[in-house]
């Protein structure tokens, strides 16, 4: 815009002459591109009620680009557009409803609640849709991230309009508007009272709508509201049964989010009055549309409900048979809950699963459950290939330490005393360094009997050097059992120890020490035994019954 052009249009936008209104009502029409643009912007910035109302009348001829320039001016036309609203006159009524949701004028929505509780009027539709899709608006600027020290923050608004609201739907009987109940459910929170009130008497006039905008609108802010009743402590038996009857897609994936890692202390009492799911009902077909995330938050769910656990049971078994390994790990998780035949096989089948994960939840189930053959099969994946798996395993015989081992030598079988003693071996890291303390103990009755370890153990070639140094020992009982033990290291230094043991002067420990000698010769290289098909534990743990319990 030139200079002149620009200073005429400053003289006309601040000049006291009202001529200047019409001057500038008639530039609209111009020509000349600048010249429209100019006028415009004079007349928005000049408060003249008659030109509001003159460029609401054109607002359906204005372009994207002025209607920008309109809203940049920030309420400007407000008041204009709130006559608009109520008025009679079809065009201006239609573009004062465009115009506030263009604008986004949400202080304006308790004009659009007046308009719609007009029954007499042909306009009143039109201004219920406008109220909807400004509610809505506000709606998702209430969801996205806003300054709160901002006066126009939507929280704020909202503050303001939702009484409005309220007062309307307590006249529901009167306008019988579902827009009007839609755009109360948009704003409200879950604990609202005038809500909670109308949830609480069915034969409320707007008992029916709300109740059935609940159970099947897609918005996200009235499934909001349902799903934080939840953490309610006083829900209405309305909600438990829309919870119970809502089996859209979109629902679920909602209210599954809030349970994918735990379900919340507050929901849990809710949530145990819930004892049916219709999308968990019939052959469980829903399961297969859901995440792995999404499948892990159905078992926090159905475990919290009060779903029979029969039921829970068979969700659980579902899950597993998903291609989603995450959900197949929870579900393997939750078998913790179950017992019996059925849990015990499914625990088995989920030690073949493809996930490792999976697996590892599984085997560390094993013992609890006195699942036959448990321990063989855990000493068995020890030093399997996958590390969760292998972990798995130790922790499941985590009893089996050096510490227990020494407490109950002296009471196991001797069936049992050399399995078990591989078994501390191979689990208790710490086993071999405290088997080579206990060598070293300058009690007699603790070296002998870590003597007997180390062979039970098959820990001899690992403690040589200690039990070569007992061959020294001052008590002829430990020289002896020493030389004996050495039987499984036949190293070239224990050839060599033994060699100088064979002048000892005890006759005992010179035989040890000869028969050592002669086994090496004559025997095939040591050999160690295989365990047994089963082992039992320190402690066998109970046989479980059939049933799912």
């Amino acid at each position: 815009m030139t200079t002149g052009l620009a200073a005429t249009f400053s003289v006309l936008a601040n000049t006291q002459n009202e001529a200047a209104v019409r001057l500038l009502l008639d530039a609209l029409d111009s020509r000349n591109r600048q010249i429209r643009v100019g006028a415009l912007q004079a007349l928005l910035s000049r408060r003249n009620a008659g030109a509001d109302r003159e460029l609401l009348k054109r607002w359906h001829t204005f372009s994207k680009r002025w209607k920008k320039i309109v809203a940049e001016s920030s309420g400007r036309l407000s008041h204009a557009i709130r006559d608009a609203i109520l008025s009679t006159d079809e065009r201006l009524h239609q573009n004062g409803c465009d115009a506030v949701y263009s604008l986004r004028e949400y202080d304006l929505i308790p004009t659009l609640i007046t308009a719609a509780e007009d029954k007499s009027s042909p306009r009143g539709e039109r201004a219920a849709e406008t109220l909807l899709k400004l509610v809505d608006a506000l709606g998702e600027e209430l969801a996205a991230p806003r300054d709160s020290s901002d006066r126009s923050a939507p929280h704020i608004i909202r503050a303001r309009v939702v009484p409005a609201l309220e007062r309307s739907v307590e006249r529901f009987d009167h306008h019988q508007r579902r827009e009007i109940a839609e755009s109360f459910l948009i704003l409200t929170a879950h604990d609202n009272p005038v809500l909670n009130s109308i949830l609480q008497h069915p034969h409320d006039k707007a008992y029916v709508t709300l109740v059935h905008l609940l159970s099947h609108s897609s918005r996200p802010s009235v499934m909001r509201v349902i799903l934080d009743s939840l953490d309610h402590p006083r829900t209405t038996s309305a909600i438990y049964s829309i919870l119970a009857r809502r089996d859209d897609v979109d629902f679920v994936r909602h209210m599954l989010r809030r349970f994918v890692n735990e379900v919340p202390k507050a929901a849990k009492a809710n949530l145990k009055r819930i004892d049916s799911l219709i999308w968990l009902r019939d052959d469980l077909k829903f399961l297969e549309v859901l995440s792995g995330e999404e499948l892990r938050a159905v078992i926090h769910l159905t475990l919290a409900s009060g779903m029979s656990r029969l039921r829970v049971f068979d969700v659980v078994r579902s899950i597993l048979q998903q291609s989603e390994p995450e959900g197949r790990r929870e579900a393997a998780r939750a078998l913790t809950e179950f017992y019996g035949t059925e849990a015990n096989a499914l625990v088995i089948q989920a030690m073949e699963d493809d996930d490792p994960e999976v697996r590892a939840i599984a085997v560390s189930q094993l013992r609890e459950r006195g699942i036959r053959g448990a321990i063989t099969t855990l000493f068995g994946l020890i030093d399997g290939p996958d590390e969760a798996v292998r972990e798995a395993a130790r922790e499941a015989l985590s009893e089996f330490t050096f510490d227990r081992f020494v407490n109950t030598f002296g009471r196991l079988e001797d069936d049992l005393l050399q399995e078990t003693a591989q078994i501390v071996k191979r689990v208790d890291p710490s086993a071999l360094d405290a088997l080579r303390s206990e060598l070293t103990s300058p009690l007699r009755a603790r070296r002998v009997r870590a003597i007997q370890m180390a062979v039970a153990m098959i820990a001899v070639p690992d403690t040589e050097s200690e039990i070569i140094h007992l061959l020294h020992d001052d008590d002829q009982v430990i020289r002896a059992a020493a030389a004996e033990a050495l039987a499984q290291s036949p190293s070239t230094a224990s050839r060599a120890a033994l060699r100088d043991a064979i002048l000892d002067r005890s006759q005992i420990v010179c035989d040890s020490v000869e028969r050592t000698l002669q086994f090496f010769a004559e025997s095939e290289p040591f050999s160690f035994p295989e365990l047994p098909t089963q082992i039992d534990t320190f402690s066998p743990a109970p046989e479980t019954g059939d049933p799912v319990s």
